[in-house]
This record gives structure tokens, sequence and C-alpha cells, in this order.
């Protein structure tokens, strides 16, 4: 039997994670198991799973994207203010995609045609969005009146006994696994995150591809906010706060290397449930929400450790 290699292994990383906790947690907490908790696991996911496979397409170019959570928050408000006026659901929903979409293709923009590293270009973005929706609800949630079955599905409901909000995760993850394996624009994407230099010299039109991959994100980021003010019944300008580092997290647990051009979205949603996982067990076992965000801290500082230093052995490799 041939030999795993490097890049074989770091795709099966997520799934001996996930087995390794769900063995601990079926010896620690038996009531993790229950089908309502299990249910509810997958709701937890949901939301920063969506972001996190647009946040894929993104740091398989190298780059990053500090902006979805704002863009989150931003999605959500225009949502509840397009309801509010009295727009029918399904243009307001688009037109919050466009938002989302919009603020996708201002960063990608800003990094392929102007040269603005990825890292200052979002969070400028991220201040300017975190701003646009605070002045656009005067600082506190605004609410709507929504009636609609499909909405309340997109947040809360459920489709034949399943999470509606991770049924759509799901219907997110497998577009993404199929664009970045078949399509390609997906083998456009391992290219620039391999080089950008041999992708352009290739013929690859990497400008383009990088817009294109920023407005995905921004698209999921996006189509979060509305799942988000669904759930909540108010489009909320704070909402999403710690979203782009609990996206960084799930697609970096799930083997994307920062440094661009290895891993992909099906390690993502493991790693989003995994995310999920970790908050489900710990509210279990009575773990104060204070001292969560302690444990999370530290999930993330691993898996960010551990992601430099693959990136290390990687360019060491090259040398």
């Amino acid at each position: 039997m041939p030999a795993l290699t490097p890049r074989v292994r770091r795709n099966w990383l997520p799934l001996l994670i996930a087995a390794v906790v769900i063995a601990v947690v079926a010896i620690a907490v038996p009531l993790f198991f229950q089908p309502t908790n299990l249910l509810n696991v997958g709701r937890q996911s949901a939301v920063v799973g969506v972001i996190a496979i647009g946040m894929t397409f993104v740091i398989l170019t190298g780059g990053i994207d500090l902006s979805v959570g704002a863009t989150l928050a931003l999605t959500g408000v225009t949502t509840a203010l397009f309801l509010d006026a009295g727009m029918v659901l399904p243009l307001a929903i688009v037109l919050s995609l466009l938002v989302g979409a919009g603020v996708g293709v201002l960063n990608g923009l800003g990094v392929a045609r102007f040269g603005v590293q990825p890292f200052i270009m979002t969070l400028a973005t991220m201040v300017a969005m975190q701003g646009l929706s605070l002045r656009l609800t005067n600082g506190g949630p605004k609410s709507f009146d929504n009636g609609d079955g499909f909405f309340t599905l997109m947040g809360s409901g459920d489709v034949l006994g399943i999470p509606g909000p991770f049924v759509i995760f799901l219907l997110v993850s497998v577009i993404g696994v199929l664009t970045l394996r078949y399509l390609p624009f997906g083998r456009f994407l391992y290219a620039i995150g391999g080089s950008l230099e041999a992708a352009r010299l290739s013929g690859v039109r990497t400008s383009r591809t990088l817009v294109i991959a920023y407005a995905v994100s921004g698209l999921c980021a996006g189509l979060a906010g509305i799942m988000s003010a669904a759930r909540l019944g108010v489009g909320d300008p704070t909402a999403g706060a710690l979203s782009n580092l609990d996206a960084i997290t799930a697609v970096v647990i799930g083997g994307t290397s920062l440094a661009g051009g290895i891993g992909g979205a099906v390690g993502t949603v493991f790693g989003a449930l995994l995310l999920a996982v970790l908050a489900n067990v710990l509210n279990l076992i009575g773990v104060s929400p204070f001292d969560q965000q302690i444990v999370k801290g530290a999930v993330i500082l691993v898996a960010v450790l551990l992601a430099v230093q693959a990136v290390r052995r990687r360019k060491g490799g090259r040398s």
C-alpha cells in the first residue's frame, strides 16, 4: 500500500480529530448523543459554517477576509430595513445577498487591482461596514414584521425534522465542494495560492479570480446575515462580532493552509462542526460563557500555531 502524501494526511486530519472528539464526548457526556442535542449542534454550526465555506475560497488564494462578521451584520440590517419598508421577501433576500457580494467585490478590487494587502483591505472594510450598520440603525437593533414561513425556516425552522439553517449549510457546502473540485475556477484558486506569478504566467486571469473569490466570501457572509436576522427577528448591527475568527478557525482546523494552495471545503465543514461540538459540550458540562471564550481562544491559538508551523515546513521544503 503506498504511503500517504502530506497533502492526503492533511485532508484526513479533520476526520481523525472528529473521531477523537466524538469518542471522548461519548465517554464523558452521554447527553451529547440525544437526538435533540445533535440537531442543536447542527443548528449552531450553520451560520459560522456558511461563512467559513466562503472564507475557504479566499484563504486558498493565500488571502484572508476579516470583514465577514461586519458583512453579516450589514446584510442582517439591510434585510430588516427592506422588510420593514414592505418589500417582498424574495427581493429583500436577493438585494441583501447583492450587498454582501458587493462588499466582497470591493475587497477583491482592493487586493487584486490596487495591490492592498488582504489583511489591511478587509480590516478597513470591516470597520467601514460596522460603522455603516450602526448608522443605518442609529446604533440599535432594527425590528421588522415577519410572517413568512420560509424566512422563519432560514433562521429557526425545520425541514423534515432537520434544522433549516443546517440544511442551508449543507447545500452551500455541496456547492463549495463541487466548485473547488470540478470547476476551472476552483483549480485557479489553488494555482493562485500555490504561486500567484506562476498562475498568471500559465494564463490564469488572477485579478478576476481574486475578485470573484472575495465576492463569494461576501455572498456567503451575506447569506449568514440573512439567516441571523431570521433567527433573531431583528437586524442587529453588532451581530457577528466574532464570526470572522470562528470562520478562520474552522477553515484552519479543516486543513486549509493559511499560505494558500492546500485544503478544501470538506475539511471546512468538519472544522465548523467541531467548533459547534466544542461549544455544545462546554454548555452541557456547565462551563460559564466567559470561560467558554477562554477555551475558544485557546483553540484558535493552537489552530493558528499549527497552521503557521505547516506554512514554515512548506516554505522550508521549497528552499
